[in-house]
C-alpha cells in the first residue's frame, strides 16, 4: 500500500505493474505456510490429499490475494476507485472461495489427528455457532461492503496503510464465515442439508450484487475524499471521470461477486454429491449388516420368505413406513 503514484494505466500494466506490499505478503504468508505444513504433515501420515483442494487454496485462495495486493489492482487501488472496489470485492469473495475449497478444516484434523480437537471445539463453540450462521454471515458479508462506501470506511482504507490492512482482514474473515460453513458437512445446524446449503449459496450470490449496484447507480460520490479524485492523480487517471469511475467500481462489485457464484455453486454442488455417496455408503453397510444378522438367526429361512420392500430396512425411512404390531 505504498503512496508512491504509478504509472499511467496501459494494457501491459495488467502484467508489469507490480510492487512488493508488505500487508498483502505478510497475509499470504500466514496463509500459505501452515497450509503447507498440514499438507507435510498428512502425506507423512500416509494420507494423501486431493491435488485440486490444494490447487484451488494456493492459487485461486492464496493467488487471488497476492495478485490484487502486490499486482496491478494493489498498486492502482489508491488512485482509481474502481481498481479499489475490485480489490475489495476479489479479497471478500474469490478468496474466501479458494481456501474454503481448499478444506483447511479438514486438512487440520488429517494431519493433526487428536491434536485438531481444539480447532473443532472453536469452530463448533457458541460464538461460532452464531457467527457461522447462514443469516448472520451474510448480513455481516454484504453489511462490511456497503460500509466501505457508503461510510468514510472506505475512504480511510484507501488512504492508511492500517485502516486497510483491518479491511483485508475483516473482508477474509466474514468471507470465511460464510463460505467455510457452506462447503463443510457439520458447521451448520442440522437442517443445512446439502441442498439447503445449494440454496445458500445461490441466494448468496444474488444478495452479493446488492453492493454493486448500490454503488453504480448512485447519484452523487460516495467516496469523494478518495485519493484518486485529487487533482494530482489526473494523469494516472487517463482522463476518468469520478462518476464514470464510481459507476465502474459499482461494475467491479457485481461483476467479480457474479462470477465467483458459479465455482461456488459448483463446489457446493459437488460436497453435495460427495456427501450423498457417503451418507448411501453408510446405508448400505447397515443393509448389509442387518441381512447377515438375519441369515446368522435364521439360516434355514434364507430364500424361503417373500423379501421386504427395500424402504422398510432403510434407517432412514423405517420410522415412517414400518408396520406397527396393533397386538
Amino acid at each position: 500500500m505504498s503512496s508512491l503514484a504509478p504509472a499511467p494505466l496501459q494494457t501491459s500494466s495488467w502484467l508489469t505493474a507490480w510492487r512488493f506490499d508488505a500487508v498483502g505478503v505478510i497475509l499470504a504468508l500466514a496463509l500459505l505456510v501452515p497450509y503447507v505444513v498440514l499438507l507435510a504433515r498428512a502425506r507423512s501420515r500416509g494420507i494423501h490429499w486431493p491435488w485440486w483442494r490444494a490447487a484451488s487454496y494456493i492459487v485461486l485462495g492464496v493467488g487471488s490475494l497476492v495478485y490484487v495486493t502486490c499486482g496491478p489492482v494493489g498498486v492502482y487501488r489508491s488512485t482509481l476507485m474502481w481498481m479499489f472496489a475490485a480489490q475489495v470485492a476479489v479479497v471478500g469473495t474469490v478468496t474466501p472461495v479458494g481456501l474454503a475449497i481448499g478444506d483447511p478444516l479438514r486438512l487440520i484434523e488429517a494431519a493433526a489427528g487428536s491434536r485438531g480437537s481444539l480447532v473443532h471445539r472453536i469452530t463448533h463453540s457458541r460464538a461460532a455457532r452464531v457467527l457461522t450462521f447462514p443469516a448472520v454471515s451474510c448480513l455481516l458479508d454484504i453489511g462490511g461492503i456497503l460500509a466501505v462506501f457508503l461510510t468514510p470506511y472506505g475512504e480511510k482504507a484507501a488512504r492508511s496503510t492500517l485502516v486497510g490492512t483491518l479491511l483485508l482482514v475483516q473482508l477474509l474473515v466474514v468471507g470465511l464465515l460464510f463460505v467455510l460453513p457452506t462447503l463443510a458437512d457439520d458447521l451448520l445446524p442440522d437442517w443445512a442439508t446439502p441442498a439447503v446449503r445449494t440454496f445458500l449459496a445461490f441466494f448468496d450470490g444474488l444478495a452479493d450484487a446488492v453492493p454493486g449496484i448500490l454503488v453504480m447507480t448512485a447519484h452523487s460520490l460516495l467516496l469523494p475524499g478518495f485519493p484518486g479524485f485529487a487533482a494530482s492523480a489526473d494523469v494516472v487517471r487517463g482522463g476518468l471521470s469520478h462518476g464514470l469511475d464510481q459507476q465502474y467500481a459499482g461494475g467491479a462489485l457485481l461483476v467479480v461477486a457474479e462470477t465467483i457464484g458459479i465455482p461456488m455453486l459448483a463446489a457446493v454442488f459437488v460436497e453435495w454429491l460427495r456427501s450423498d455417496r457417503a451418507e448411501a455408503a453408510v446405508t448400505d453397510a447397515r443393509l448389509d449388516d442387518l441381512e447377515a444378522r438375519r441369515r446368522a438367526q435364521a439360516p434355514d429361512a434364507v430364500g424361503t420368505g417373500p423379501d421386504q420392500p427395500w424402504w422398510l430396512t432403510d434407517p432412514r425411512l423405517a420410522d415412517r413406513f414400518g408396520r406397527h404390531d396393533d397386538s
